[in-house]
């Protein structure tokens, strides 16, 4: 398994530009791309799907490589760099959904949920605070309901569940999450 950078494809922007590259990059038996911050809103996702994941996906599928995509709840590199403590807004799921969605509906077999625990970056998925009151004192985190929601501190993994469901093809694809918050 490889993990590669975005443009592995085209050998540009974040990959490495030596043709030779092109060749390592498809020795893999499966590639997954490292996507997270290449969008940061539901519009952006679907372009990154037309641009990337359909294409990678298809090149894979060509080359008999599989394909994992990444995708991720949301972003934050307020703690390490001093970044918007809210860069790139969860949206209470829908931001994550999407981006499953997209993967699913292209055809992809397996999906990479970045980050399971990287709650100093905003992309952690296992149980978290849901409001700023219940964080600890130091440090800057993101809140279950920055954007505006009131999610149960396991909002994500149930999200991720669905999501998985919707990969399996145990329910039926769809451009919304299926559960509502309690």
């Amino acid at each position: 398994m490889g993990g590669l950078p975005t443009n592995w494809r085209t050998l540009t922007g974040d990959a490495q530009t030596d043709p030779a590259w092109g060749t390592v990059f498809r020795s893999f038996d499966l590639v997954s791309p490292w996507s997270v911050g290449r969008y940061g809103d539901n519009i952006r996702a679907d372009t990154f799907r037309s641009n990337f994941v359909v294409p990678d996906l298809a090149d894979c599928i060509n080359h008999g490589i599989d394909y994992m995509p990444v995708i991720f709840p949301g972003f934050s590199w307020r703690n390490l760099n001093g970044g918007p403590l809210n860069q790139i807004p969860r949206n209470g799921g829908h931001f994550y959904w999407r981006q499953a969605y997209n993967a699913v509906r292209s055809g992809c077999t397996m999906i990479y949920g970045a980050m399971f625990d990287e709650v100093d970056e905003g992309t952690a998925m296992y149980k978290l605070a849901p409001t700023t009151g219940q964080h600890p004192i130091q440090g800057a985190f993101v809140p279950l309901n920055i954007d505006g929601y009131t999610l149960h501190s396991d909002w994500y993994l149930r999200v991720a569940d669905q999501a998985g469901r919707m990969l399996r093809g145990e329910i039926p694809i769809a451009d919304v999450i299926p559960i509502s918050p309690p």
